[in-house]
């Protein structure tokens, strides 16, 4: 079986655009590989998907930071005037001594410096388990970016043909209307010199008529296509664009494709949900934390950092949970079934893209096929029209004859033209389906 085959441009679109800046007015002039260039460093949604993986990669540092040790500098000033000595059995007896209460409950002042450690040492696996998952998320955001940036390149790529189809549809339709406007001046003449009749011209206006609708929509076609890839380039929808055309692809066998990023991602959250399971049983487990701290405290300053005002204390403690209201059933519950239904995404997306894959083969030989038979039709239609010129330089055929064939040869070659877009078309849809960027 014979597939097509893209040039080698694989290059080209991994490194940056060059320069496109163009004066006012002046449409800018791309190529595909162009195009696809300007979207990968300019397209909105990369941006936005590019962002997330750095998002990601915060996350890691922030999970790191529960393992490591925290440490933290405490200055507090506190004034208080406690009162609970009046309330207590020795105020009753102060009066016997001939001690006032008022000089039992006198304002004070206290200053405190002092530096805090705290240190998890044992949780049972969950803290190294959680910057794994962090890892994992990191990966698994890398793999959506991929999905991302091979849709918006394809989404593109699309978008190039569409302009393209348009306007070539626009050039047939333009051709209509020509001829149509040549036919009704040739009637016009002909009615004036009595050699056709008033049927003859209401039908070439009534043709000419019936073109111009045609002719208003196949240019708003063009517009609507150059404006949905203006924006997919990240430009104004109103820039000018000028786009190269893409020929025929060559011939060649089928490209060797890569591990679909989708189902890759999928595999990436599985992974992540069966390492969240260990940290869910971990949290049914005792823990062991270590907290120290060291400074000095006293009622006046200039007896802050001397002894005997220093204060420190060390302990380890250890936290077992006995019953937190079923919280960590529910949570393994929920994440087994969170794994099931990624599980059954994976399973079901590995079928659709099997399908999708042996689906774009057959469609890829079908585009083939046609495209074979438009250059045929475009090559008899060639034919016609030279002996269609011969015949009229004879004066066997009229000018009406001669336009009309004229019209048919521009239709074959839309037809070819939209033959070959149409081959590129399902060659991108091969390589999406492999796992592949267009070019």
């Amino acid at each position: 079986m014979l597939l097509i085959a893209l040039p080698t441009l694989q290059a080209q679109v991994l490194a940056p655009p060059p320069a496109q800046i163009a004066a006012p007015g002046t449409p800018l002039a791309l190529d595909l590989s162009g195009a696809l260039s300007r979207a990968r460093n300019e397209n909105p949604m990369l941006h936005a998907a590019k962002a997330r993986v750095e998002e990601r990669r915060g996350l890691i540092t922030s999970t790191r930071a529960d393992a490591l040790p925290q440490l933290t500098l405490v200055g507090d000033f506190t004034r208080t005037r406690d009162v609970s000595l009046l309330n207590s059995s020795f105020a009753k007896d102060a009066a016997m001594f001939g001690l006032a209460p008022d000089s039992l409950v006198g304002a004070q002042s206290l200053y405190t410096t002092q530096a805090n450690l705290t240190q998890p040492l044992f949780y049972w696996g969950k803290l190294g388990t959680a910057i794994d998952i962090a890892r994992m998320g990191e990966r698994e955001a890398g793999f959506s970016y991929t999905t991302s940036e091979l849709d918006v390149l394809h989404g593109v790529a699309k978008a190039y043909l569409a302009v393209l189809s348009a306007q070539a549809e626009q050039e047939v339709i333009e051709t209509r209307r020509k001829t149509a406007e040549q036919f009704a001046s040739d009637v016009k003449a002909r009615l004036e010199a009595q050699t056709a009749t008033e049927l003859d011209r209401l039908r070439a206006e009534s043709e000419l008529l019936a073109v111009i609708p045609d002719s208003l929509q196949a240019e708003a076609d063009v517009r609507r296509a150059m404006e949905v890839l203006n924006g997919q380039l990240g430009l104004d929808p109103r820039t000018p664009i000028v786009l190269e055309g893409l020929g025929l692809p060559e011939i060649a066998g089928k490209p060797a494709g890569a591990e679909r990023s989708e189902l890759a991602q999928l595999k990436q959250q599985e992974a992540m949900y069966l390492a969240n399971e260990k940290i869910i049983i971990s949290d049914l487990r005792p823990k062991f934390d270590l907290s120290a701290s060291y400074g000095y405290q006293s009622g006046k300053t200039d007896l802050l950092f001397k002894e005997p005002y220093d204060t420190w204390k060390v302990s380890v403690t250890m936290k077992f949970p006995i019953f937190d209201g079923l919280r960590s059933s529910g949570k393994r519950a929920q994440n087994t079934a969170q794994l099931e239904q990624v599980k059954q995404s994976r399973i079901d997306r590995e079928r659709a893209v099997a399908i999708e894959q042996s689906t774009a083969d057959r469609e890829l030989e079908k585009a083939i096929a046609m495209n074979e038979a438009a250059r045929k039709a475009h090559d008899a239609a060639l034919e016609a029209l030279r002996m269609s010129r011969d015949s009229f330089d004879q004066g066997l055929i009229t000018s009406l004859d001669l336009l009309l064939a004229e019209r048919a040869e521009r239709q074959a070659e839309s037809q070819r033209r939209r033959a070959e877009l149409g081959l590129w078309s399902t060659r991108f849809d091969q390589r999406r389906s492999l796992g592949l960027p267009p070019l």
